[in-house]
């Protein structure tokens, strides 16, 4: 089972479209796909077209300590393949995660039992900022992808995400992979900053096949579909991600 949370702290690089495809990818290629939505707006959940009435129990549950749930009645079956764990009271849960004095431990006891339930893959959509959720969620994974949207604000940020995982005492090797978003081909600075992150991680070689800019992507997460579902052809964008994701750990 491999733990990979997708991981930015600057919004609006396209976190939870990318956490929704690529499950949804990988669980048609036949891998089982459990998606722990703890980005603060839920967005997994609206981009698979699970609305906050459809929650049975959440991740809040798992650490409500008077009425504690089970894992199993707090995911939802959100396609074949595909699971999703969504989240509700967010503000409520980083209050509980400031009280606990071990938060590398909090997300190992949160999820416990997790293995036997068979997941090839747990990927966490984080929320876009730092925080004690987000810190669990690090020292949990196995695995960090960093979204980047081709800006220079963004790019220099990935910096910033090194920098916290030195303050967390997180190994930088946990960075696997960085995924520049949202590529415009058709502008010199979207290409130009595509260079620059290449040449900047051109020793540990983990920049992947850019994901291009396509109306379709963004208006998928609206009608409440992944783009497999939406707009197959557009969908090849993910292929090489994919393939870059399934690599990691071997």
């Amino acid at each position: 089972m491999k733990k990979l949370a997708l991981f930015n702290m600057k919004g609006g690089v396209g976190k939870s479209t990318l956490a929704t495809n690529i499950s949804h990818g990988l669980a048609l290629a036949g891998y089982k796909v459990l998606l722990v939505d703890m980005d603060n707006q839920n967005d997994c959940s609206l981009f698979l077209g699970i609305d906050e009435k459809e929650y049975n129990k959440t991740f809040f549950n798992l650490i409500d300590k008077r009425y504690p749930a089970s894992l199993s009645d707090c995911i939802i079956q959100a396609r074949e393949n595909l699971y999703l764990l969504p989240n509700s009271d967010y503000e409520i849960i980083k209050n509980e995660f400031h009280r606990e004095p071990n938060i590398n431990e909090v997300m190992d006891d949160a999820l416990q039992g997790v293995e036997k339930l068979d997941y090839d893959y747990v990927i966490f959509d984080c929320s876009p900022s730092k925080g004690v959720i987000n810190d669990a969620i690090l020292y949990y994974v196995d695995y960090i992808a960093i979204p980047v949207q081709l800006e220079a604000a963004s790019i220099r940020g990935v910096k910033n995400i090194y920098s916290y995982l030195d303050r967390l005492k997180i190994s930088r090797e946990k960075i696997q992979l960085i995924i520049p978003n949202m590529h415009d081909t058709r502008t010199n600075e979207s290409t130009e900053n595509l260079e620059k992150l290449n040449k900047a991680f051109e020793e540990e070689n983990i920049v992947s096949s850019p994901v291009l800019r396509r109306i379709k992507i963004a208006e998928s997460g609206n009608y409440g579909q992944t783009i497999y579902e939406y707009h197959k052809s557009t969908a090849n964008q993910f292929s090489n991600v994919l393939m870059e994701v399934a690599k990691i750990g071997e």
